[in-house]
């Protein structure tokens, strides 16, 4: 028996979806296979040296450009994630939990830690963030290199 109420685990309409999912996501065409979903990310990757060069030359700290990449990395992973079936992305979250002890991969504060553990200064640091933050896994970006079916 129903009563009428508005299901509580999907909206019924694509703009109830978009809320769901954050509407930066939302507003743009979705990639459907993991092909399209590895090479939009890899886009969003690609933009954070042009992004750090502009940081730079308005005289923001190395700490904050480390920040910014960090930020558009790790938002990139997130509405990567977004667009993935259930399954896969489920299956990434609980990777990046048993790595990071977060289902959503290493926090700007775990890298610097685990930077300055490893014997490097606070502002080298920063720097490997930076650096770090604009490549991608080789290994997972040739999985993805062929067309798949969409999800």
């Amino acid at each position: 028996m129903s009563t009428g109420s508005p299901s509580r685990t999907r909206p019924r309409n694509p703009e109830g979806a978009a809320k769901v999912n954050g509407t930066d996501v939302g507003a743009a065409k979705k990639p459907t296979t993991n092909s399209e979903i590895r090479a939009w990310y890899k886009q969003q990757v690609a933009g954070i040296p042009a992004n750090d060069a502009k940081l730079a030359a308005q005289g923001a700290s190395l700490e904050d450009r480390a920040k910014a990449a960090h930020s558009i990395r790790h938002q990139a992973r997130v509405d990567a994630r977004q667009f993935m079936g259930t399954f896969e992305s489920a299956m990434l979250k609980a990777r990046d939990f048993f790595k990071y002890g977060r289902l959503d991969g290493p926090s700007f504060e775990q890298l610097v830690g685990e930077a300055k553990k490893s014997g490097l200064s606070e502002a080298q640091a920063y720097d490997k963030i930076i650096n770090s933050s604009q490549r991608t896994n080789q290994a997972v970006d040739n999985i993805y290199a062929k067309p798949q079916a969409k999800l």
